[in-house]
């Protein structure tokens, strides 16, 4: 017979569809290790973005064919974490992705974790001119995706470049300074272009200068 609390987060969810602990142990009072006990047993998973700190029944979440669940920007993977969700991602992609395809494929910025799954052996990279690109470690994947990457770069080598206009590029730029306001233009732009993007640092530095950001990252006006 299922318990009080059992009984408590399961209305909650059905209510509130995706809570943070604070919230569950707060509505139940209960403890941490009580409430994560309960979820267990009910079946629940944590959301890949915003530092995982949101939680959700399985039960309760409604998954689109590739297994994710939006709510309110709030996102979730039915198999697990993101780890779970990137490797699933290049796994299954035709010619692997750059950081910043990945970025927009799952909804968030994935930068940082890419590079720590190379470290761990979960996924390689191949660097092409100025930006890398991540495949599976399987070789026969790896191998099918390496062809279908190079057959289209050396169609569109100069395309992406061309297509890419100085307001984009600067709307870019800012994002980039506003997720890392202390970064330094050459900084800005080695992450930019590791993400698949070229960009030079000269014309980094020219927004620097005309939005007077000083190199500290944080702008005077806009």
């Amino acid at each position: 017979m299922p318990s009080t609390v059992t009984n408590e987060l399961r209305e909650l969810f059905k209510k509130n569809i995706v809570m943070d602990i604070d919230d569950l142990q707060k509505q139940t009072s209960s403890s941490r290790i009580t409430v994560l006990r309960h979820l267990k047993e009910i079946g629940y998973i944590t959301s890949y973005n915003k530092n995982a700190k949101y939680y959700t029944l399985l039960e309760v979440a409604n998954f689109n064919e590739t297994g994710i669940f939006n709510h309110k920007g709030i996102l979730f993977f039915r198999n697990g974490g993101i780890r779970d969700l990137v490797i699933k991602e290049i796994e299954s992609s035709e010619k692997g992705f750059t950081a910043e395809e990945l970025n927009t494929k799952i909804g968030t910025r994935v930068s940082v974790q890419l590079h720590q799954f190379v470290r761990k052996n979960l996924i390689t990279r191949r660097k092409y001119s100025s930006f890398y690109v991540y495949y599976s470690l399987d070789e026969s994947i790896q191998k099918k995706q390496v062809n279908n990457r190079e057959k289209e770069l050396q169609k569109i080598s100069t395309k992406e470049e061309s297509e890419l206009t100085d307001e984009k590029k600067t709307i870019r730029i800012l994002l980039e300074i506003i997720q890392n306001p202390k970064a330094q233009p050459n900084e800005i732009g080695r992450v930019i272009r590791e993400n698949g993007l070229k960009i030079s640092d000269n014309f980094i530095e020219n927004i620097f200068l005309k939005y007077d950001l000083k190199k500290t990252g944080s702008p005077s006006n806009y």
